[in-house]
């Protein structure tokens, strides 16, 4: 299998124009989403609207644990399974269900990379996910 993905160009207020590889992600068979793809985030990362959108509760007694990012600010997040589906292969994956909405989208490392060689095209502006 292999499927590529055409990078976004969005704007920067330091950067200018800047081009951020990004994977379209089917969440538990009916909910895509668009995430960036990050080589560099441990887990992938959902905001609190889209966690509640594929139905995912928080109960009362659980923990909330915290990650830290970029300048070592934290997340409170809690860890989650969830079928996903990128191009042909559906597969189980953790993912931290963010707390706080303000967060992006990101496809992490974490279940997702060992299952993919994964490959940024920076020329051809693409990322390559592929079984072979």
């Amino acid at each position: 299998m292999r499927v590529a993905f055409p990078y976004v160009k969005e704007k920067s207020s330091v950067f200018g124009v800047v081009f951020r590889p990004v994977a379209k992600v089917i969440f538990e068979g009916e909910f895509p989403q668009w995430m960036y793809v990050d080589s560099g985030a441990d887990i992938s990362l959902i905001p609190l609207s889209v966690g509640k959108l594929i139905g995912f509760r928080r109960e009362r007694e659980e923990k909330l644990e915290r990650i830290f990012g970029v300048g070592r600010s934290s997340i409170p997040i809690l860890t989650r399974r969830v079928s996903i589906r990128l191009g042909l292969l559906e597969f189980p994956a953790r993912v931290a269900w963010s707390q706080i909405e303000d967060v992006p989208l990101l496809l992490g490392r974490m279940d997702i990379f060992r299952r993919f060689h994964v490959t940024f095209m920076e020329r051809e502006k693409a990322t390559v996910f592929s079984t072979r």
